[in-house]
């Protein structure tokens, strides 16, 4: 997408100039030819180009030319490279401008089975002020409040309360498993990766936590991973709307709209019917 906007500014930068040296030519036209021969050459570009290098030697005008004539040749052969940069990009235009995407479906999954702090024995200590210890916080429960429509309110909040969660010895797969969601919120891929891995280690029937590191590999565009991650929180949990849905839209990036479309449908099937729906409305799927 960048690409094609750099390329779009270049292409609008070389008509410009095309114009000035068109004014540039034509302003000598009408000086050596006379006005009539100057409003034809105003109302038909091509004829002051053609001009242009008759007469290049005799008005010195043979550096102008040459750099107009590069300046054309290049605009033209931009115009059908910026056509297939743009073609190639329609499939991303069409899941954004649908609401389409593997995150926007709300497909990630948090775990609320976190454990609750072990108080020491002397599980009543309060501080000065006499309210309980900070070290005696859930933690976890805190992150989870702020987890709302499918993403986290506060995701660096999260992150600091998972992280305080997991150095009070609360570090469970289900603490991994949800600071991944907020690092994956956060847009950093490569940590949320990092968090799940570590509670795959530690609970490899964990169905929830391959699907999130699914969504993630996604969008670090690695789709071979993220259906490879898909299919293992499938064969842990078959009846996944969540990992169909996701497992769908990977073989859509993939060009494999049957495999897609029938991952879509089991989707819906299972009771989460927006893939279907965005696929059928975009002509994915019939």
């Amino acid at each position: 997408m960048i690409m094609a906007m750099g390329m779009g500014i270049g292409l609008v930068l070389i008509n410009l100039l095309c114009l000035v040296f068109f004014f540039i030519v034509l302003v000598k036209l009408f000086k050596n030819e006379g006005a009539l021969k100057g409003i034809l050459g105003f109302f038909c570009s091509i004829y002051p180009f053609i001009w242009g290098w008759m007469k290049h030697k005799q008005l010195g005008m043979t550096k102008i030319m040459a750099t107009w004539s590069i300046l054309t040749v290049l605009g033209i052969v931009m115009v059908p490279v910026m056509g297939v940069s743009s073609a190639l990009m329609i499939p991303k235009y069409l899941q954004e401008m649908s609401g389409g995407g593997d995150i926007k479906f709300s497909n990630v999954e948090t775990s609320k089975k976190t454990p609750k702090f072990k108080l020491t024995k002397k599980n009543k200590r309060t501080n000065s002020s006499g309210k309980l210890s900070k070290q005696n916080e859930d933690w976890g429960q805190k992150a989870l409040a702020l987890w709302q429509g499918g993403q986290y309110k506060d995701p660096n909040k999260a992150v600091n309360y998972w992280n305080r969660a997991i150095s009070s010895k609360q570090n469970t797969a289900a603490a991994y498993s949800n600071r991944g969601l907020a690092y994956h919120d956060l847009k950093q891929y490569q940590k949320a990766v990092k968090d799940y891995n570590a509670a795959i280690k530690m609970d490899p029937g964990n169905a929830a936590a391959y699907n999130n590191r699914g969504n993630s590999y996604y969008e670090l565009d690695e789709y071979q991973l993220a259906l490879k991650d898909f299919n293992r929180s499938l064969k842990l949990k078959p009846q996944y709307a969540k990992a169909h849905l996701n497992r769908g839209l990977v073989y859509y990036q993939m060009d494999n709209n049957v495999r897609a479309c029938r991952d879509f449908q089991i989707s819906c099937n299972q009771g989460d019917c927006e893939g279907i729906q965005w696929a059928t409305k975009n002509g994915i799927c019939k």
